[in-house]
């Protein structure tokens, strides 16, 4: 039952934190923590898509508390991302951030965030269901995940695979110091077409493995080495970073699509 549970919540986790979280709200959840209103909206939305993924009246107590942990989870962390260093303010009116001295600590800060949103979940659901053990999972998900647990488990590696390995990876090349200088005015242009790239390089990659078509993940490394020969055979900074995004693409994609198998 809890498996059940916990995949509805988690489903929910990463829609309300990673996919309907803008960069600016994280911004300005550091800038203005409990002052401003993004820490507010946001873990008002991670309740609103906690009790609908339970989908039971009785289950608003669950949602609320799951709402109000990742409230004080996320104001801690931004807290602790500007008391520690990892960001500071970069202007008198406070409204623009810039990386402090301690950036390579962010990894830290968000793998605790992530594995202390998740163990409150598991908990709270874990309590829930031992006051409302008659719960039921939603008819047609339940007989789907039944008949499809490899379609289901592939939908959460994807989900998984995209957005959230793209600011893992970012995470990881700041915590190594990997980066490269660019122009401001196309900083936005190359920020965006890497991550569509990162995105596709990885789901690909995430269904070759679940397919055993593990020579078309070569093929795929092949012919984005191709198109980026210039920038390797160069040796600039550029081609490092390329590289170990690449690599880091790769072992994520590996890593989930071996897990689901095994599942």
């Amino acid at each position: 039952m809890i498996n059940n549970l916990f995949f509805n919540l988690i489903v929910a986790h990463i829609l309300g934190d990673f996919y309907l979280q803008w960069g600016s709200s994280c911004k300005n959840k550091i800038l203005y923590s409990v002052k401003g209103k993004d820490l507010w909206l946001h873990s008002l939305e991670i309740g609103i898509l906690s009790w609908i993924a339970i989908l039971d009246l009785r289950g608003w107590w669950l949602a609320a508390c799951i709402m109000v942990s990742h409230f004080l989870i996320d104001w801690l962390k931004s807290h602790m991302q500007l008391n520690c260093k990892i960001y500071k303010i970069s202007d008198s009116n406070c409204t623009e951030l810039e990386n402090g001295e301690n950036k390579r600590y962010d990894l830290w800060v968000f793998l605790i965030d992530q594995i202390l949103h998740i163990s409150f979940i598991i908990v709270f659901a874990n309590i829930w269901l031992g006051a409302n053990n008659n719960w039921q999972q939603f008819g047609w998900l339940q007989e789907f995940a039944i008949s499809h647990p490899l379609r289901t488990n592939t939908f959460v590696a994807m989900m998984l695979a995209l957005k959230p390995a793209n600011i893992i990876i970012l995470l990881i090349l700041g915590a190594c110091k990997v980066s490269i200088t660019s122009n401001k005015d196309d900083d936005h242009v190359n920020f965006h077409s890497g991550e569509l790239i990162g995105w596709l390089e990885r789901g690909l990659m995430l269904l070759f493995v679940v397919m055993s078509q593990y020579e078309a993940i070569g093929f795929l490394i092949a012919a984005k080495s191709i198109l980026r020969f210039n920038e390797a055979s160069s040796g600039s900074e550029k081609s490092e970073y390329v590289l170990t995004g690449t690599l880091l693409s790769l072992t994520i994609a590996l890593l989930l699509g071996i897990l689901i198998l095994k599942l």
